[in-house]
């Protein structure tokens, strides 16, 4: 499906790269308030008498009937388990609620769920040499219980065509290491050019990647970053269990045209992107992306930065470095780094023609669903006055082991120089109904302007307006199309 034409200086020591004001088996999604094995039969206990009209004085805690033939005080009827399909729907649906589109377009911001990462876009046009489509895919149980489901999440960004992105200095990017190493204890901070220019230090199999293992290039003074903020599906209580997805139109099983990583508090995990068809998610198109938890992939998990924070507090304190950074700044932030590699033009969209007026999938992977701001507002999802936000920060985590974590592939990796290194920063966000108001929006949009604040160049690659010449610029010739 061809691409619509619509369309952190300080750091924290401990944390996960700039300090930019941010506060096997499936992957399942689950509200701690449900039964492991809900059954629908299960419902209130009718009581066989009824409550005391007058209050208990005595000091003693009163009896609860316990089944049909006991009597005495009943107790308060049973917290109904969280029907979390319906919060899903709710948090999926915000790319159509009027009042959100509105609310982030007064920002200058935009709506949608599949999100242009691109190391290179040619200018004025949707495609390019070097592009990415990337969505948060949320999986849970259907209303039965019996099957999994999928949900492309809300994002909150610059708009997909123009493209607004800064320049940082690439010494001021700081990655958190040690999770890729089995038997490993500690986490540490290294500078990301450490990482990239020797790529096989810091993965599980470093015989898995082929090639020197630098990945850096002499333009790399510079990485080109944009900036998001994600909504996940997470009630009062419970966690998501989410994976970034993402489709690079020029990579083909064996070919890849980039290699990502992906960057929490919990460390850094590195996969070549393929898009293989044993790598997709249910939806079909596009590679998913895992944890590295010392050699086995896990799914990322978010919850409520306010449930951590009891927990830790209930029990006298973090006991441990994963609790201590659970509460500290970069909890709620996610790096997709992005480094272009040269590739043998085998992917959906090469660079052998300028033109390309329909995109067909070939067996390595399809596009992913489109779906933006753009789309038509939906009635039912606009708000109702007594609803209120409950938009909290989310703190990233990660799930049980679903078997061995994939890098290299056993290929040979070569950097592309023609192409910056991308770097997506992304702002977890709780809601359980959808729900943001001003001052949500307010801080998402600090939030956001908080990573280009960092940037010495800002503005669009795609539509430059009169932009001096960027260090990330990769097009030499204004209208050129693919340059080689």
């Amino acid at each position: 499906m061809k691409r619509s034409m619509v369309g952190f200086a300080a750091f924290f020591a401990a944390g996960v790269g700039l300090a930019i004001g941010c506060g096997g088996g499936p992957a399942v999604v689950q509200s701690s308030d449900q039964a492991a094995e809900p059954l629908p039969s299960q419902g209130k206990t009718e009581p066989t008498a009824k409550p005391a009209a007058t209050p208990v004085t005595t000091g003693t805690a009163p009896e609860v009937a316990t089944g049909p033939t006991e009597w005495g005080i009943v107790g308060p009827e049973p917290a109904k388990a969280v029907d979390y399909p319906s919060v899903v729907a709710r948090v999926e649906s915000m790319i159509r609620d009027r009042n959100v589109m509105a609310g982030a377009q007064r920002r200058g911001l935009s709506v949608m769920n599949v999100m242009w990462e691109d190391t290179g876009r040619a200018q004025g046009s949707s495609v390019g040499p070097n592009i990415s489509d990337l969505t948060l895919q949320v999986r849970f149980h259907d209303e039965s219980g019996s099957y999994f489901k999928t949900a492309l999440m809300p994002v909150i960004r610059f708009p997909n065509f123009t493209d607004r992105t800064g320049d940082i200095p690439a010494d001021r990017f700081f990655v958190r290491v040690g999770n890729q190493k089995a038997g490993s204890q500690s986490i540490e901070s290294v500078p990301l050019k450490d990482v990239l220019k020797d790529i096989r230090a810091f993965a599980s199999v470093p015989s898995s990647i082929l090639g020197n293992g630098n990945l850096l290039a002499p333009r790399d003074t510079h990485f080109l970053v944009s900036a998001q903020a994600v909504f996940l599906p997470i009630p009062k209580t419970g966690k998501a269990e989410f994976n970034p997805v993402i489709f690079n139109y020029q990579s083909a099983p064996k070919s890849p045209a980039v290699l990502t990583l992906l960057v929490t508090r919990e460390g850094t995990s590195i996969s070549v992107i393929e898009n293989r068809r044993e790598d997709m998610g249910m939806r079909g198109g596009g590679q998913e992306l895992y944890f590295n938890n010392k050699g086995q992939r896990a799914s990322f998990t978010a919850e409520r930065r306010s449930d951590v924070k009891a927990r830790i507090e209930a029990q006298g304190g973090p006991k441990t470095e994963a609790e201590k950074s659970a509460l500290a700044k970069g909890a709620d932030v996610l790096f997709l780094v992005q480094v272009p590699l040269v590739h043998a033009q085998r992917g959906v969209l090469g660079g052998s023609v300028p033109t390309m007026p329909a995109i067909e999938p070939k067996s390595g992977g399809a596009p992913m669903p489109m779906a933006t701001a753009t789309t038509k507002p939906s009635k039912t999802a606009d708000l109702l006055p007594s609803e209120e936000s409950d938009v909290e920060q989310a703190v990233l985590g990660h799930g049980p082991n679903l078997g061995p974590y994939n890098e290299g592939r056993n290929l040979r990796l070569v950097r592309d120089p023609k192409f910056p290194i991308r770097v997506t920063v992304q702002f977890y966000k709780a809601t359980s109904n959808g729900v943001v108001n001003e001052s949500d929006l307010d801080a998402i949009a600090q939030s956001i302007g908080s990573v280009y604040e960092h940037a010495e160049f800002v503005g669009s690659l795609v539509v430059p307006e009169g932009d001096p010449r960027r260090p990330t610029a990769w097009q030499t010739i204004p209208g050129e199309w693919f340059p080689w």
